[in-house]
């Protein structure tokens, strides 16, 4: 029984630490909106599940600064997935910060209690509308099915920060900036355009006050346009979480596994 718990525990510990590394940035569950208790006992309760079908590494730790070593491989490994989940939707609300800004609705910013800082509405209505899409397409679930099969392609005590890893991470981060402008793209041309009316209007009849009139023309602007392109937006924030998903996936099972 001794026996089997010293096998047991410093697999179970290493589990956690892969787990709670991906729920710091994990969607819907690494928001500060959840509870960290309620983090804390998901953690354990889906490290308790699937530890029993998590293979031994071939060496245990021996000792304390080996098993400093793999905690902090594991961890690593877990906030690399996270974060690669976690950037369309960090895309998908920079894009609606952009968005709002350009129809001045920044000046009524929220506290955003997900990202810890203040955001706007319409970059709240982004994160939340892409949060339904991934509940729908069952990104949550995924998620879940992902780690555990993490374990047996990326077996305990063998990932880590490498070179292949931060490529990984920096060719994401370069499409989540692609994709927040590609959201954010028609609101920018169709303002653009909004305002080269406005000043031809203001050169026309110089009485007019261009300024009162472009602040409520902007926002009016904005919100057709939004309510237009609300099937193309959503569209394009079903394939970014899907294939967030599938580069994790193609992540550990490739470019972080060389």
């Amino acid at each position: 029984m001794i026996q089997q718990l010293q096998h047991y525990v410093p697999v179970f510990v290493l589990v956690v630490f892969r787990l709670a590394g991906m729920m710091v940035f994990a969607p819907l569950f690494g928001s500060a909106k959840v509870p960290k208790r309620l983090k804390a006992m998901f953690v354990l309760v889906l490290a308790l599940g699937m530890t029993s079908s998590v293979s031994q590494p071939p060496e245990l730790p021996s000792n304390e600064w080996d098993l400093a070593i793999g905690i902090g491989g594991e961890l690593a490994f877990g906030l690399a997935m996270g974060t690669i989940l976690s950037l369309v939707f960090i895309a998908v609300q920079w894009a609606g910060e952009i968005i709002g800004q350009q129809m001045g609705f920044n000046l009524s910013e929220v506290f955003d209690p997900q990202f810890g800082a203040q955001g706007s509405l319409i970059g709240d209505a982004y994160f939340m509308l892409t949060l339904v899409v991934f509940l729908i397409v069952g990104g949550h679930r995924a998620m879940i099915q992902g780690v555990q099969a993490s374990f047996h392609i990326l077996p305990l005590m063998s990932v880590g920060i490498n070179h292949s890893l931060v490529d990984l991470l920096a060719r994401l981060i370069e499409s989540a900036t692609i994709l927040a402008f590609r959201l954010a793209a028609p609101m920018l041309v169709t303002l653009m355009m909004t305002d080269l009316v406005l000043g031809l209007i203001g050169k026309t009849m110089p009485q007019m006050n261009v300024m009162a009139m472009g602040l409520n023309l902007r926002s009016a602007v904005g919100m057709i346009v939004i309510i237009l392109g609300l099937t193309l937006t959503v569209r394009v924030m079903r394939d970014s979480v899907l294939e967030s998903m599938l580069t994790m996936w193609n992540g550990w099972t490739g470019a972080v596994g060389s």
